[in-house]
């Protein structure tokens, strides 16, 4: 059954802010609740994929999430062409945003073009290796939080 994709409203001062995107529910919540033990706030989307919809982004429509984050961890499946177009949306749509990519060796290579600029992670990461991913992309290293 697809998850519906919910609107979502950051907290004023609230950050730095991460979306989550993987399409397992324990998976997105175990990043998230690693994140949010280390003073992240977090928000989580199932994908395209989960969600049985086209990504708000690639559509053309706005998304809440995903424009009021500091940094998107995109761990969808690389092989559905729904997620590569969610991915090519965020990029284009908000080319500022730090983009952690989750993906195997081999879909890196392949996918050289698109990940370029994002900081790629190997999966599958460990907590200390997400977190360090993620400082990355927030623009500082891990502990000057």
């Amino acid at each position: 059954m697809p998850e519906l994709i919910q609107d979502h409203e950051w907290e004023p001062g609230a950050g730095p802010r991460v979306l989550v995107e993987a399409l397992e529910w324990g998976r997105r919540e175990h990043a998230a609740a690693v994140l949010r033990e280390h003073g992240y706030e977090t928000v989580t989307c199932p994908g395209p994929e989960g969600a049985g919809q086209r990504c708000r982004l690639a559509a053309g429509e706005g998304c809440s999430a995903a424009e009021g984050v500091d940094v998107v961890v995109h761990a969808l499946r690389p092989w559905d062409p729904r997620n590569v177009e969610a991915l090519r949306a965020l990029r284009r749509r908000l080319p500022d945003l730090g983009v952690v990519v989750e993906v195997s060796a081999p879909e890196a290579a392949r996918q050289r073009v698109d990940l370029e600029g994002c900081v790629v992670l190997a999966a599958p990461a460990s907590p200390a290796e997400l977190l360090e991913a993620v400082a990355r992309a927030v623009g500082h290293e891990p502990g000057d939080g």
